[in-house]
């Protein structure tokens, strides 16, 4: 990329603008990022707009990276009031290549252009370096796709697996789960994993307790388990990452992705020790008889801001 590149990971929440620049050896370099709150701006190019004149350029190439799955000439977003067309971004910008993404393609692709201090080992193992990588999160949303080896290079799959239904466990689980039905007939595991899920649980076991039901903000609650100040909230924190271990398990038995687990996404690196600390592993390897199959598959967890720009630098110039 012989001119900077405008990169975007647009979220449900919040949308990270940043150039990135090609330096020796293929490597890519991020500079100047900018994060933009979606409820500010009416569209997208107005967050991208704000960011251009912010840092003085005018970039002819961007890629972007949505929440969201990404056909159609309209990109609607999940967990966001932004709709996303691309011919009116590609005109308003005065761009000459512009490419969209899906958001967890973005940061499956981004991975390997990351330094090893971007990562910190949840479980240690030992990869198959013939089978898929899966990478997982949770945000706004719950994230989720595949990294698959193959003799021309790696295949990234980006797939809808946070809107599977929640299978609960536990009893616990099960009146979790009950609780959130009587507002979500169909009760997927983004509800309970992604920050409206972490409130989700902690109203629902406010409920269980005979507690008042406050409804904080995922923030807060992930705050005050930190702090130790609030019980049901640990306990909220707790159960959340027991659901992601258990959840992840399962992934990695439905796609064969013993290559590995990679999580990302907003929520993990803010609560990093009470995360390391919690039963995620014990979930994880919870599989009864097939125990044996996600045993050797280590999992990292991304610590790093901005892996998904790096991703969409790779991917608008191939390198994915």
């Amino acid at each position: 990329m012989a001119d900077p590149l405008l990169v975007a990971d647009i979220g449900g929440t919040n949308a990270r603008f940043a150039l990135a620049d090609a330096v020796a050896g293929g490597a890519i370099a991020i500079r100047d990022a900018q994060n933009f709150r979606a409820e500010d701006f009416e569209t997208v190019r107005d967050a991208a707009d704000a960011y251009l004149g912010s840092v003085g350029a005018r970039p002819r190439r961007a890629c972007f990276a949505v929440a969201g799955p990404v056909d159609g000439d309209e990109i609607v977003f999940t967990n966001s009031h932004w709709r996303l067309r691309p011919d009116e971004v590609r005109t308003g910008l005065r761009l000459d290549d512009f490419k969209v993404v899906n958001d967890f393609y973005a940061l499956a692709a981004g991975i390997s252009h990351l330094p090893e201090n971007a990562f910190v080992t949840v479980k240690a193992g030992t990869p198959n370096p013939q089978a898929p990588t899966l990478v997982i999160g949770p945000g706004t949303g719950l994230g989720q796709a595949l990294i698959v080896p193959s003799p021309a290079g790696q295949i990234i799959v980006p797939t809808e697996g946070g809107h599977v239904t929640f299978a609960p466990r536990t009893e616990e689980e099960v009146e979790v789960m009950q609780f959130i039905a009587k507002e979500h007939p169909r009760v997927s595991v983004e509800r309970l994993l992604s920050g409206r899920g972490l409130i989700n649980i902690h109203r629902a076991l406010c409920a269980i307790a005979g507690a008042p039901r406050a409804s904080l903000p995922a923030d807060e609650i992930t705050a005050a388990a930190i702090s130790g100040t609030c019980p049901i909230a640990a306990k909220a924190v707790d159960l959340f990452c027991a659901i992601l271990g258990r959840v992840a398990g399962d992934a990695v038995l439905s796609t064969g992705a013993r290559g590995g687990v990679v999580l990302g996404g907003g929520i993990l690196p803010k609560i990093r020790d009470v995360f390391l600390a919690s039963g995620f592993t014990e979930t994880f390897l919870s599989k009864g008889r097939m125990k044996s199959y996600v045993e050797p598959v280590p999992v990292k967890l991304i610590v790093a801001e901005g892996a998904a720009l790096y991703g969409a630098a790779a991917a608008m110039e191939g390198q994915t």
